[in-house]
């Protein structure tokens, strides 16, 4: 199959073997989405527009202003403040509430990222009954976390009944060999904390709480020191 522009990503991000692949997808296509809203896509009326409307969740407000530059962001909070301004009115709380009850679960890059990552699950699924290197690399990868389990489980009906079910074998396999390293890594570290395991090597047990997080949530806990 000749590849073209939207797997080419895919097979980078899965040729790493090295974590979830997706979660490395979605990580890229965020840091693509941000770099964009603060860069010169920030002075495009369209997209002012729906930021906005729409404004940003937390942990967008953040990455935005960690990996953003000061400017872009202050300017989109200068219009994003007027909007909101406008809306507020005391006068008539009960639609005052629901704005801002409709501004609190919305988000202008996460919109944008359900749309892409939609796109992108389809992809793999596309890649996996296409492409039989990729069907094998498929097969190859460390892990898949739970919620990028589930959205390949969902996206995988737009296979056939056959392909489907070898498509979630597969996937199944993956993540059952990954959850089942996991859970020795945090019996383990459970033991170590028996007096008659104390002089035992910690193996790979270290970091168990924060991998196993991360494979349940697809987000890596923030560290903490800890006395281990």
């Amino acid at each position: 199959m000749s590849e073209h522009i939207y797997t080419i990503e895919i097979n980078e991000h899965f040729g790493k073997k090295c974590g979830c692949p997706v979660c490395s997808l979605y990580e890229m296509l965020e840091k693509n989405e941000i770099d964009t809203i603060t860069g010169a896509a920030m002075m495009e009326p369209s997209i002012r527009i729906e930021t906005n409307r729409l404004g940003f969740c937390e942990k967008h407000f953040n990455k935005m202003i960690t990996n953003g530059k000061r400017l872009p962001v202050a300017l989109i909070l200068q219009s994003h403040l007027e909007e909101i301004r406008a809306r507020i009115n005391s006068s008539r709380p009960d639609g005052t509430e629901k704005y801002l009850n409709n501004l609190k679960n919305s988000c202008y890059v996460c919109s944008k990222l359900e749309e892409k990552m939609k796109n992108l699950y389809s992809n793999i699924v596309y890649l996996w009954k296409n492409d039989e290197n990729f069907k094998k690399l498929f097969s190859q990868q460390p892990r898949f976390c739970l919620p990028h389990y589930q959205a390949l489980l969902a996206a995988s009906k737009e296979l056939g009944r056959k392909d489907r079910a070898a498509f979630c074998e597969a996937l199944g396999s993956v993540t059952e060999q990954s959850l089942k390293g996991l859970s020795g890594d945090i019996d383990w570290f459970c033991k170590k904390f028996d007096y008659r395991f104390a002089k035992e090597d910690w193996k790979n047990s270290k970091d168990a709480i924060e991998r196993t997080v991360e494979a349940l949530t697809s987000n890596y806990p923030e560290k903490h020191n800890h006395d281990i």
